[in-house]
């Protein structure tokens, strides 16, 4: 079996929950289908009405769903909110008391650490708190951001030294390309096939986000064309897998970001398969949480056969490795 715990965070289901298909327990039974003990990550403000507070019926029905599916708490995903008022950054310490209290809520929830963003309130006197409550924080790096290009971040967290602050990737930043589905979605909706290949082709360049957007508007791109270009700069970044051995230390969780995994359960941007094996050869044993983004484009397909294929081919490969 495989070290690692393989789950999912729950915002896969996006369509399904937004549009009413899914309720909160049948999200969680969807991870339960997955494998027994599979990892549940809950984003705390999709769900929790009264967030950042926890109500006790949602915490009496989250926990009810867990044991009746026999999954297993994660990651309770979090957010600083610091600029919540129009305009203005909350002060210090509203920003510490927002967390605080969600910080509180995971706790109360069972889930062993909290997934926030990197904020001078998380690298300074959260900790404590974190540690009081053995919750454990993880700063998620996202694409745009690059592991290549956040040295003071990373020093920053090794000079706190504390179990209790940690990283996060997201499996976005590791990509050979821009996602079929995205691509195929925007010419669905009207964006010309040469102006999607001129994106694509700019994103393998490594162009800035303002000139390519500034290209495809000079080529005649309407705003839905400008908006693709905007996204591809966002969500699928340059960094390399091996990349990570600067951080492994440092990682605690691990969001496992796919957009259109195939039969075989390759997806068309991500490198996933380089990624698990770094983590494996650098002895990573905590949490992967699956992440479907493929219903930003495309809203027919089943997030649950597609976190299957992933799930599979994950777990094929994790076995391999232990054999």
């Amino acid at each position: 079996m495989a070290a690692m715990n393989l789950g999912v965070t729950l915002h896969s289901f996006g369509m399904e929950y937004y549009t009413y298909r899914y309720t909160m327990e049948d999200c969680i039974a969807a991870v339960g289908s997955l494998a027994p003990g599979a990892g549940v990550e809950l984003v705390a403000p999709q769900m929790i009405r009264g967030f950042p507070d926890l109500p006790d019926e949602f915490e009496h029905r989250f926990r009810r769903a867990v044991d009746r599916y026999g999954v297993t708490p994660t990651a309770y995903g979090g957010y600083g909110d610091a600029q919540r008022g129009e305009g203005a950054w909350a002060p210090r310490s509203e920003q510490l008391d927002y967390l605080q209290r969600q910080i509180r809520a995971a706790r109360r929830l069972g889930f062993p650490l909290i997934r926030v963003q990197p904020s001078e309130v998380v690298l300074g006197e959260l900790v404590p708190f974190a540690e009081k409550h053995d919750v454990r924080m993880v700063i998620e790096i996202h694409s745009p951001m690059s592991i290549e290009t956040i040295d003071p971040l990373i020093e920053r967290v090794e000079a706190v030294d504390s179990p209790y602050l940690g990283f996060a990737p997201d499996l976005g930043m590791f990509s050979r390309t821009v996602a079929d589905v995205a691509v195929n979605g925007y010419i669905s909706r009207g964006v010309p096939r040469e102006l999607a290949d001129l994106v694509v082709q700019r994103w393998h360049e490594s162009t800035p986000e303002a000139a390519v957007v500034a290209e495809v508007r000079a080529a005649g791109g309407d705003e839905l064309a400008q908006q693709f270009a905007s996204e591809s700069t966002l969500f699928w970044g340059h960094s390399e897998p091996a990349a990570l051995h600067r951080m492994l230390p440092l990682i605690r969780h691990v969001h496992g970001k796919f957009y259109n995994a195939d039969a075989d359960g390759v997806d068309s941007a991500v490198r996933f398969a380089e990624v698990i094996d770094v983590l494996v050869g650098g002895g990573y044993d905590g949490s992967i949480s699956f992440e479907y983004d493929g219903f930003l484009w495309n809203p027919d397909d089943s997030a649950l056969d597609q976190l299957r294929r992933i799930h599979a081919a994950t777990l094929t490969q994790l076995d391999s490795a232990e054999g």
